[in-house]
């Protein structure tokens, strides 16, 4: 009798032994998250979306406290330059309607006129009107000289008698934010200056 040998054939050659065999093993498992890396990714997706969440709040109050700067010293600027300009080109200050040394004042100036024939001088006052500064002129409605983003907390005027001939005017003016109602993007500005009158 004839004795017959049987083979397996494999694609590949012999099959793997031993380490060969265990890695193919190793390398033949499904990837995925574990508990641990899965709370991990959690954690920093919650870190970077509350820094996103506080960077947008602190941009937005940063330019809430930049616009309120703006509006404040704009506002207190230009009624600053108004009443200086005024009281320049002014004769005298007529103290019957004039309140000094106290808050609210108020200032009226008589200045030299060539429209009204029956006249030689007019009158201009500057006061409060609600939280404004307004300036009234002779025979015409008062003009706000700052707008409603802000409030006037403070009007000073002072009189100081350099020499009887030339009279100035001390000027306190703080101004304050009214746009927002957070505390931190209140702004207040406070300007101090003297102007003299006129010289004839």
């Amino acid at each position: 009798m004839k004795n017959f040998q049987f083979s397996i054939f494999h694609p590949s050659g012999d099959l793997p032994q031993g380490d060969n065999f265990q890695f193919l093993k190793r390398q033949g498992r499904i990837s995925g998250f574990t508990l641990i890396e899965m709370l991990i990714y959690i954690l920093l997706v919650a870190v970077v979306g509350s820094a996103l969440v506080f960077f947008g709040f602190w941009a937005i109050q940063v330019g809430a406290k930049t616009k309120a700067n703006t509006e404040v010293l704009g506002n207190a600027r230009r009624a600053m330059e108004t009443m200086v300009y005024e009281i320049r080109k002014a004769t005298s200050v007529y103290a019957p309607t004039s309140i000094f040394d106290a808050s609210p004042g108020q200032l009226s100036l008589a200045t030299a006129t060539s429209t009204d024939v029956d006249e030689n001088s007019a009158f201009i006052d500057f006061f409060l009107c609600g939280q404004a500064l307004c300036l009234k002129r002779e025979k015409a409605n008062p003009v706000a000289l700052t707008n409603n983003s802000v409030q006037v907390t403070n009007l000073t005027f002072s009189q100081r008698l350099n020499s009887v001939s030339s009279p100035s005017i001390r000027i306190n003016l703080r101004v304050t934010s009214t746009a927002s109602v957070r505390p931190g993007a209140t702004t207040t500005i406070d300007l101090t200056t003297t102007a003299n009158l006129r010289v004839y």
